[in-house]
């Protein structure tokens, strides 16, 4: 698997708040360790309701993911992954009618303009808690953190919002219209009657714009396509986890720390989900449980200086988003307790796409002493 690679200087342009001086640690956004190259899920074409449960790993994994792979800054290979198969469309199956408007008798351009007539894009910009992230899109999002669909029947974007704030873990919710067939297409259907339905989607991580690229299908003769598709999302609720303490706000960025005394307190980089632990959704605690195994970790594999070992007194968790979408919960950890005037590191712009930073939160270990060292032989 890969961690984090710790250069003097990354070919990247990073996008960040100013800093005082030059730092010592920076993680290649690009190289983390999730499970796949494509992390894209959400609904099947076709499917008007479904709840997806939270995958939430063991302890036990979490530690022994550490000690196979700890986060220390050396590249390793990615693991293969295997494709996921999707199911097969059935043959003409007849699909739930919708309640609301029906735009009908409209090839797919002429309905997404329909539809885009009747519901422009001047939804508010903020739903309590919630900010509108992209708004009139002809995409639906498409990433990790899927938590379910349900189809409304009239365009009602607080409905959505209300199915978010009942849900575990959502952080973000996805309404869009979508131009369906009122069969599932067969070889004696392949090209239906349109049926209009409304749809919300929920999902565990945030996104941006970026992550709409559904933007729909060919069944048989007949075209899927989305209009007037608006996201929202929400801050997480921070709170303090067993033994430790959350600054409790969501930062700018990511922390980027320097040298401590001349001293590197950056432990390294855990991605989830990787190879060995399934993460689909933002979790701190994860990220303690990593922090605590790392300790550990450090306390038998010593042996460059013999009498103390580096424990993970603090730990920042965030999300990056690649090109808009979330690629998992990221993890890096430190040795000392850093201010939120160092959460300077609010992207990066590589080669193969940019990299921005959310929901990044801090938390310090109350249990382990504040040195960075643990003295482990007698005075």
């Amino acid at each position: 698997m890969k961690t984090s690679i710790i250069l003097a200087a990354l070919a990247a342009t990073a996008l960040s708040a100013p800093a005082p001086a030059p730092r010592p640690q920076d993680v290649d956004f690009s190289g983390l360790d999730f499970s796949s190259d494509d992390l894209s899920t959400g609904p099947d074409f076709g499917t008007t309701k479904e709840s997806i449960p939270l995958s939430k790993p063991a302890t036990s994994d979490i530690v022994e993911d550490i000690k196979d792979d700890p986060a220390t800054p050396i590249r390793k290979l990615r693991r293969d992954v295997k494709a996921i198969l999707k199911r097969v469309p059935g043959d003409c199956a007849p699909q739930p009618i919708n309640n609301g408007p029906q735009f009908i008798n409209l090839e797919p351009v002429p309905w997404q303009e329909a539809v885009e007539a009747a519901y422009p894009p001047t939804n508010p910009s903020t739903l309590g808690p919630y900010k509108k992230v992209f708004d009139g899109l002809r995409g639906s999002v498409s990433q990790i953190g899927y938590r379910g669909l349900t189809t409304i029947h009239a365009y009602d974007i607080n409905a959505c919002k209300t199915l978010c704030d009942k849900k575990a873990q959502c952080l973000g919710f996805n309404f869009y219209v979508e131009r369906d067939p009122s069969l599932d297409p067969g070889d004696l259907c392949p090209n239906p009657s349109i049926i209009t339905n409304y749809k919300c989607t929920l999902w565990s991580f945030p996104f941006l714009a970026g992550a709409a690229d559904n933007i729909g299908q060919t069944r048989r003769q007949f075209k899927v396509v989305i209009a007037a598709s608006v996201g929202y999302v929400k801050p997480y609720a921070a709170s303090n986890l067993a033994n430790f303490t959350s600054y409790g706000q969501d930062l700018y960025g990511s922390i980027n720390a320097p040298l401590l005394n001349g001293d590197n307190t950056y432990l390294g980089v855990k991605s989830y989900p990787n190879a060995d632990v399934n993460v689909d959704y933002f979790e701190p605690a994860v990220c303690a449980a990593a922090c605590d195994a790392q300790t550990a970790y450090n306390s038998r594999h010593h042996a460059s200086t013999p009498c103390q070992y580096k424990a993970c007194n603090f730990f920042d968790a965030y999300v990056v988003l690649k090109d808009g979408k979330a690629q998992g919960l990221t993890c890096t950890l430190y040795t000392w307790t850093w201010a939120d005037s160092y959460a300077v590191n609010g992207g990066q712009v590589r080669s193969d796409g940019v990299y921005k930073v959310a929901n990044s939160y801090t938390y310090t270990n109350s249990r382990l002493p504040a040195p960075p060292y643990i003295d482990t032989c007698p005075v």
